[in-house]
């Protein structure tokens, strides 16, 4: 998995990576330094066991998949990453939609994981 250790796209970015990764200890108690990094290399067997327990309509796929890796404790490594910064337009993120997006996002995280413990049990 990549992990991206300087950030180029902006505070209120940085900001939301920091609570969702903060949401997923919560929910989940995993801790990830990316959880949306984009980078991920990974064994095609391994997907296909997680992203049958991930509800059909989830928003956040590889958030999901890097937060079943930690909490399944799969031999991930985590690994710096380049990022560069946005070379064309302008660098805008959309609070409302991001404030929905992340309600219902943390309704998911808590359904998936009440039916880990489920799986658990």
């Amino acid at each position: 998995m990549g992990k991206r250790p300087d950030r180029k796209d902006g505070v209120s970015r940085k900001f939301v990576e920091h609570v969702l990764r903060l949401i997923l200890r919560i929910i989940f108690g995993v801790k990830v330094p990316d959880a949306n990094a984009p980078f991920r290399l990974m064994r095609s067997e391994l997907v296909k066991k997680y992203i049958a327990m991930m509800p059909e309509d989830f928003n956040l796929p590889n958030v999901m998949l890097t937060t079943y890796f930690a909490y399944f404790r799969e031999n991930i490594a985590f690994k710096n990453i380049s990022f560069k910064p946005r070379q064309a337009g302008k660098n805008f993120i959309n609070i409302k939609k991001i404030i929905k997006i992340g309600i219902k996002a943390v309704r998911d995280f808590r359904h998936i994981r009440k039916n880990l413990q489920e799986i658990s049990i």
